[in-house]
């Protein structure tokens, strides 16, 4: 891994850029979405606990920071993880799912996964892009597909993650009650770790095999491809599955109110 310095300020710009997303998404919270529950509380903790995930993406990727840095770090795997990675993990890898779960409980769709998962592409290319042309993150290794200092296949490991996130928080959070949502602080986790295991595989090995340049670029249009099916997989089955699931709980709540006469009283008594 290369050891190189980075301007200091740029580190403090980009530090409070990231908390005041994450300070967003909690004030949200706080005005709006309480009233909830606390799964959006929850995703953003986990997603803060998913960075302790980033050095070992690091290392198998070849991702690396600057060493002499004017704010706290994490290290692992010799690398100086800056703070603002898990600051900003707590919005991108669990803000953004609970924004995925309420979108999707007004449209879910075929077309509308399709959609955020373009645009959570779009995002991503600008937080991770930004860090680059700030000079605070570097991919070494001689990886392919660089634009502008960004690896688009990076992308396709996050846009997954996103979309696979979301689709895992909308089918949960409505359902989990009480002290059962403490089970959304491990879908940060699950996300990324599946998206990393499912996309990341095939460009990590051609990374750190010492291949050629046309072999690099092979495994990662391979890694886009599994990010693609992936999400045409979500796209195709997850609204089916909604609704059979709706259904499913309409049919059980039919059968439970048929089965308990003070419901019927209740109703009748209603009208």
């Amino acid at each position: 891994m290369p050891i190189r310095t980075t301007p200091q300020t740029a580190l403090i710009v980009f530090t409070v850029l990231m908390t005041l997303i994450t300070l967003g998404f909690l004030f949200w919270w706080l005005i709006s979405e309480r009233k909830k529950g606390p799964a959006l509380l929850m995703l953003l903790i986990g997603g803060g606990i998913s960075g302790l995930m980033e050095s070992w993406l690091d290392n198998i990727i070849l991702v690396g920071w600057p060493v002499d840095q004017n704010l706290p770090t994490f290290i692992a795997y010799e690398r100086f993880v800056p703070m603002f990675v898990f600051i900003g993990y707590a919005w991108f890898c669990g803000g953004l799912h609970y924004v995925l779960a309420r979108v999707f409980e007004r449209w879910y769709s075929t077309k509308v996964i399709w959609l955020l998962y373009l645009g959570v592409l779009v995002v991503d290319f600008t937080a991770i892009g930004l860090s680059g042309w700030l000079g605070i993150i570097q991919f070494y290794g001689d990886g392919p597909m660089m634009i502008a200092g960004f690896p688009v296949w990076w992308a396709a490991i996050d846009g997954l993650n996103v979309t696979l996130g979301g689709t895992l928080t909308f089918f949960l959070y409505r359902r989990l009650k009480g002290a059962q949502q403490l089970w959304l602080i491990l879908l940060p986790c699950a996300g990324l770790g599946a998206a990393a295991g499912i996309v990341g595989w095939p460009i990590a090995t051609a990374l750190n095999s010492g291949w050629s340049m046309p072999m690099k670029y092979l495994f990662a249009f391979i890694a886009i491809g599994f990010s693609l099916a992936s999400v045409h997989l979500i796209a195709k089955v997850g609204p089916r599955f909604n609704e059979l699931l709706k259904a499913s709980e309409a049919q059980e709540a039919a059968e439970t109110e048929s089965r308990d006469p003070e419901l019927v009283v209740g109703k009748q008594e209603l009208v």
